[in-house]
């Protein structure tokens, strides 16, 4: 079954086009940076603006510091990432 999905995964993203058969919704609670990490690759091709659940794991990201927005067209520029 998994390999299924990510064959489908795979042959969306190399479309440019959100995956069907990811969740596309914002986590339930708290997540983890290694659950947001998780997000953000699995959400790559997904817009921001559209894919909660990619906004939920950037805006985590951000908020420890990890990833920043960058001032140009929403692209992103990675942050230095904090000693634990």
């Amino acid at each position: 079954m998994q390999e299924i999905i990510d064959r489908i995964n795979s042959e969306h993203e190399d479309e440019g086009r959100p995956s069907p058969v990811l969740d596309h919704a914002a986590p339930r609670g708290p997540i983890t940076v290694d659950y947001a990490r998780i997000l953000m690759r699995q959400h790559r091709v997904c817009r921001r603006e559209e894919c909660p659940a990619k906004r939920a794991g950037f805006a985590l990201l951000v908020e420890r510091g990890i990833m920043s927005p960058s001032p140009s067209a929403g692209q992103l520029e990675p942050g230095k990432v904090r000693a634990s």
